[in-house]
């Protein structure tokens, strides 16, 4: 059963959110940073579940690190956003593994958030694991394997922040008044400069290597840049019909959900202004 969890890293942001989620759980949560192989040690001799939760460049290392040192009764889960960084070490390991991704930041309420489980190797504690994910209310999605993942995260991470980097750095090339752009956006466009500046005040490692790290990112974003190219040709060409024939397709892809996404979209665009209007 597990009662005492381990984070390795866990005096980071992301590792203080979930040691105070496990504590208010009841949990019993030891933590480890670079500075303390004392804390290190304790965890991997008495934790019950033990949780990798460092920068992504530095996570190959210290698994590297303690992988020879994890028990046959404990369970192993690494919170990194690249999981192929991790696929030639998965081999060859004695205790249960299940890797995860939280898809947020540093909370203090992880209700109704997302989180990828992909069991590596499953024992009996991943049903506890799962449980306590639960007890938070968070949403689990179980992958099959990192090359799923990653593929998935190509998508999810890679070409978005892909994107709201480019769009930050054209705007700044466009050298516009800034705060006459805010003041006539309306609540649409703004959300849009707003996720862009989300992205941008955040921490420049950790998108660094979401974005350089994930080998699946440079097939993609190859991608996305050669459909971008196609489509401004359909607009150096005044190409109407073509461009509207491909906006409905679009249409016809996204069916299943428009519509849900447009009333999400409906709901932010509303806050969007209520802020707006607020802040002045």
């Amino acid at each position: 059963m597990i009662k005492k969890v381990g984070i390795i890293g866990g005096a980071g942001k992301m590792g203080t959110s979930f040691k105070k989620a496990f504590e208010d759980l009841s949990l019993n949560v030891v933590i480890s940073d670079k500075k303390s192989d004392k804390q290190l040690q304790l965890i991997l001799d008495s934790c019950d579940w033990i949780i990798l939760c460092v920068p992504i460049d530095k996570t190959l290392s210290v698994f590297q690190k303690i992988k020879k040192k994890i028990k046959p009764n404990q369970i192993f889960s690494d919170f990194t956003s690249v999981k192929s960084i991790l696929s030639k070490e998965i081999k060859n390991c004695n205790f249960e593994f299940i890797s995860c991704h939280p898809l947020f930041g540093p909370l203090n309420n992880f209700s109704g958030q997302n989180i990828i489980t992909i069991p590596i190797s499953q024992k009996n504690k991943y049903k506890e694991v799962k449980k306590i994910f639960g007890l938070l209310d968070l949403k689990i999605t179980e992958m099959k394997s990192f090359d799923e993942h990653d593929k998935y995260m190509s998508l999810i991470q890679g070409m978005t922040h892909f994107t709201h980097v480019c769009f930050t750095t054209a705007m700044k090339k466009l050298d516009l008044d800034l705060k006459k752009v805010m003041d006539i956006c309306s609540p649409i466009y703004q959300s849009n400069i707003a996720f862009s500046s989300r992205i941008t005040g955040g921490d420049e490692n950790l998108y660094t290597n979401i974005i350089m790290d994930n080998p699946k990112n440079k097939e993609v974003l190859n991608m996305y840049l050669n459909t971008s190219k196609k489509i401004f040709s359909l607009i150096e060409n005044n190409d109407h019909k073509a461009f509207k024939d491909n906006f409905t397709n679009n249409r016809k892809y996204l069916q299943d959900h428009i519509h849900e996404m447009i009333n999400q979209s409906d709901f932010l665009v509303d806050k969007m202004a209520e802020f707006k209007k607020g802040s002045k």
